[in-house]
């Protein structure tokens, strides 16, 4: 019999310590269940070899116990029944015998104690043999655990690289940087602004309706587009102007003058060009006084009515007062988070 249950149940720290021990060839890139399998086929062909080793006695000993199996004892104990009925019995003249039904029902439902009885005690030993190790044996808590732990790895390898192909994480990086910015912010406060006088000075006009599709929408669906020829009225150049007048050119012009970081950081002589050219480009503009004359000027034209000397009309600023959301209020809001996002990236760069 086979001794690999009992290696079965072993670690593989321990399979490499009877490798070792007993000089197996060639083990070292075998996993746990070849591992397994060639040492018990070393060990077994090498018996007399390493029988006495004190490290190894304990699958020795299994390997003996294994070979006085109970259907080996019980076919030695039938074997020798039937030899010394064999011996005692005398010889008799073959009488035809009589059996009733129920005695030949009986002989025909138990084929396999009649073999059993009658043949040789070699023969059932093989059989039994053979039975035995076509039966599977469950597989070592190791190996269970070793296959779990490589299933878990594929899993999370493929995972990470569908991770990577979808570039997700370059988008979220490249998102926060370009909103972890003051001119972010500005932009995002005057796009809002844009969409709410768009929706005052070009509102949508009706170009055509989709009938109506059976089993999704009982009704038409009607498709709106901004109706362009108010760009030729004056209706809408007079507030446009107005407010990129108050919303870009004055705050940029003031900003573009007084430029605080660029007295801070004076550009040299001595500097090289590409210096010169990174400052130039960074200091254009100071976003916190961009955003402080946002505020005040929206404040005078929205809030005090002032007009440019006559330049515009009260209507076209309160037209510019009702169309964005929260009117001249929400303009002072708006500028003041811009000032306090420039002046805390002013603070963090310090």
């Amino acid at each position: 019999m086979s001794g690999l249950p009992y290696l079965q149940k072993l670690r593989k720290s321990d399979l490499t310590d009877f490798a070792e021990a007993t000089k197996l060839p060639d083990y070292v890139g075998l996993k746990k269940a070849e591992l397994e399998v060639a040492l018990d086929e070393h060990l077994r062909a090498n018996s007399t070899r390493y029988g006495k080793e004190p490290v190894l006695g304990e699958y020795y000993k299994r390997i003996a116990s294994s070979t006085r199996s109970p259907v080996k004892k019980l076919a030695q104990k039938v074997s020798d029944i039937v030899k010394s009925d064999e011996d005692a019995a005398p010889v008799k003249k073959s009488r035809r015998k009589t059996t009733s039904p129920t005695e030949d029902t009986t002989d025909n439902e138990s084929p396999t104690v009649s073999a059993l009885v009658k043949a040789p005690a070699k023969e059932i030993a093989r059989r039994s043999s053979i039975l035995t190790s076509q039966i599977p044996m469950p597989p070592s808590p190791a190996v269970v655990t070793d296959a779990i732990d490589q299933q878990t790895r594929r899993i999370r390898s493929s995972i990470a690289d569908a991770y990577d192909r979808t570039q997700i994480h370059e988008f979220a990086d490249a998102t926060r940087d370009l909103l972890s910015s003051p001119l972010t912010i500005t932009a995002l406060a005057i796009l809002l602004e844009a969409y709410g006088l768009r929706a005052q000075i070009l509102p949508n006009k009706l170009l055509t309706e989709i009938p109506p599709v059976p089993y999704i929408k009982s009704t038409k669906t009607p498709i709106n587009v901004p109706d362009l020829f108010l760009l030729l009225d004056s209706k809408f150049w007079a507030p446009f102007s107005l407010w990129t007048l108050t919303s870009f050119i004055l705050p940029a012009l003031i900003s573009y003058f007084i430029n605080l970081p660029l007295k801070a950081h004076p550009i040299h002589s001595h500097a090289t060009r590409r210096a010169t050219a990174e400052a130039s480009s960074q200091l254009q503009f100071d976003p916190f006084i961009f955003s402080l004359a946002k505020g005040l000027i929206a404040y005078l034209v929205y809030a005090q009515h002032f007009n440019f000397g006559g330049l515009y009309q009260h209507f076209t600023i309160a037209t510019i007062n009702e169309s964005i959301l929260g009117g001249w209020f929400a303009l002072l809001i708006s500028s003041g988070l811009g000032a306090a996002v420039s002046l805390y990236e002013a603070v963090l760069r310090k």
